[in-house]
């Protein structure tokens, strides 16, 4: 979903001098496919919904990611497959990353791009809706990065515990919106898209992951993400 806080002089000034983002392409064909897409369908771009986090955010996870050895990642909402490949590229030969998106095409970009980097044999994209495949799957994983949930505490959300290994880490887009909803100023009238409600339903989910004892939660706002640690003791 799209991060909505703006461009500032820092973030040119960082973008600068960490390099050229490697999957550069992936994150510009993301931004033309939603628009396309979003003509054959009634919720338009917001039902797309290929959205590729920032490279800074990326750069961030990807450091976590090397920090603590993660070799097992899944995804829930996979887009095109941007985020998708830089975590294949931090879980080197032999990782994986489960990747799952609701739209077999996006599915189909997904293995497209990462034969492309030569990541076909790092990267699993799974195509259905998250709810159905979550059930599914039978291992714990060190990194689950939801990409999905907006606007409301997603309906998986409990099962997303049983999938973060203890010691593992869960990573959460979208938090932009709760600056959103705590300050009130925002460049998106946000009740078009979730309703008039969408501002106390975004705290309440806040509330409710702090206080969750199976998880040491950490908010941060610039780039906009929440790291909740799975503890080992919960």
């Amino acid at each position: 979903m799209p991060d909505h806080d703006e461009p500032t002089r820092l973030d040119d000034f960082l973008s600068s001098i960490q390099g050229a983002d490697p999957f550069a392409e992936v994150a510009d064909a993301s931004e033309a496919h939603r628009v396309e897409h979003a003509s054959t369908l009634a919720g338009g771009e917001q039902e797309c919904g290929v959205y590729p986090s920032s490279a800074l955010k990326m750069r961030l996870l990807a450091a976590i990611g090397r920090a603590t050895n993660a070799k097992r990642v899944l995804e829930i909402g996979g887009g095109l497959g941007y985020s998708a490949l830089w975590f294949a590229d931090f879980v080197g030969d032999g990782g994986l990353v489960e990747t799952i998106d609701r739209f077999a095409e996006h599915v189909e970009a997904i293995r497209r791009y990462a034969e492309r980097f030569g990541m076909g044999d790092r990267i699993s994209a799974l195509a259905g809706e998250a709810d159905d495949i979550m059930l599914t799957l039978d291992s714990t994983y060190d990194i689950v990065h939801d990409d999905g949930w907006f606007g409301a505490q997603p309906s998986y959300y409990d099962r997303l515990a049983d999938l973060v290994r203890p010691g593992g880490l869960l990573v959460m887009s979208n938090w932009f919106l709760l600056e959103h909803a705590v300050t009130g100023q925002s460049p998106v009238d946000w009740s078009q898209v979730l309703g008039p409600t969408w501002a106390e339903e975004i705290k309440s989910y806040a509330r409710r992951l702090a206080a969750d004892e199976r998880y040491d939660v950490s908010f941060v706002q610039r780039p906009a993400v929440a790291l909740a640690y799975r503890r080992t003791d919960a």
